[in-house]
């Protein structure tokens, strides 16, 4: 595995567009958040890739530093595709099968998955590191999936990583009602 990369399961937070760009930035979205143990390895290598970074200025001293990507509980949100520039990561199902992109449309707050992050530092405008979703496993699909382009990494090196488990495949979907029941109600009139 590379130096710098993580791979971990998650579920997807905030607001969730997986499908094309779109809205007032023209791009694709989600949020997630960092295991904690996932979150102490980024944050020392952070430290290590702005120590390799102020070796790469001129002045260190009289550039700016930009904050970690992830906030204090490890919330990260990314964005790709459209006007940003960065590619799309590649999303697969449960068996490495790059989903298809119909179905990305779907994908809602509370998918559960699997992520390969890279962090990468940067020296302008300011220092800091970024954060690279290169791929996603769909494990518990919440209405949905999708496939789209890996950036750094083909498909079949996303499925490579990934491996197979137990959960969502999109050659065999097992559909059921994920919301809670009527009976569960807390008023009775």
């Amino acid at each position: 595995m590379s130096k710098n990369r993580y791979v971990f399961n998650t579920a997807l937070e905030g607001f969730v567009n997986v499908y094309e760009p779109s809205g007032k930035f023209n791009n694709c979205c989600f949020a997630f958040r960092l295991p904690a143990d996932v979150l102490e390895q980024a944050e020392a290598d952070r430290e290590e890739l702005l120590t390799w970074a102020r070796t790469k200025v001129d002045n260190p001293k009289r550039i700016a530093l930009n904050p970690p990507k992830w906030d204090d509980e490890g919330l990260v949100k990314f964005s790709y595709g459209g006007d940003t520039g960065r590619p799309d990561p590649v999303f697969v199902d449960t068996e490495g099968q790059v989903v298809e992109k119909a179905t990305l449309k779907d994908v809602r707050k509370g998918t559960k998955v699997r992520l390969i992050v890279q962090q990468s530092p940067y020296t302008k405008p300011a220092m800091g590191t970024t954060l690279k979703v290169l791929g996603v496993q769909i494990v518990e699909l919440v209405s949905g999936s999708g496939a789209v382009d890996s950036g750094d990494l083909s498909a079949e090196d996303v499925a490579g990583i990934f491996g197979s488990v137990e959960g969502f495949k999109s050659s065999s979907p097992a559909v059921r009602d994920g919301r809670p029941s009527e009976d569960s109600a807390g008023y009775d009139f």
